[in-house]
């Protein structure tokens, strides 16, 4: 029996996410890809790439730097677990998601930007919009 977590629905393991990257220290650009900075918060949020477009999620911000995408089943493997959860901030948002980083106060600033970088290396791709 699955635990209550008080989280929404599990986005299934198959679908991917976009993240927006939206301040330059989330991005390294001589690598082209993102900073640990753009996952290293305990809870973030995304949009489930199912349910909308690159260009409707960068719509969403003033100023989108880039666009990244990661697969939900690989970050839940890192410790990252996707929930499909509303935005109170843009109801009409039906794409929205929640990534919970629960191991994140527990680890050391050390580990937890190892585990971050291994999300980067082996699920991120940056999106054209």
């Amino acid at each position: 029996m699955p635990e209550n977590t008080g989280r929404g629905p599990a986005v299934p393991d198959h679908e991917d996410a976009y993240r927006a990257i939206l301040y330059p220290r989330q991005w390294v650009p001589l690598e082209n890809r993102p900073s640990t900075a753009a996952f290293d918060e305990p809870v973030f949020s995304v949009d489930i790439a199912s349910k909308t477009t690159p260009q409707a999620t960068a719509a969403r911000f003033k100023i989108v730097l880039k666009l990244v995408t990661f697969n939900c089943g690989k970050a839940r493997g890192h410790g990252f677990d996707t929930r499909d959860e509303p935005d109170v901030n843009y109801p009409d948002n039906m794409a929205h998601a929640h990534v919970y980083f629960d191991e994140y106060h527990g680890l050391g600033k050390k580990t937890r930007k190892k585990r971050i970088r291994h999300l980067i290396e082996e699920a991120c791709w940056v999106v054209k919009y």
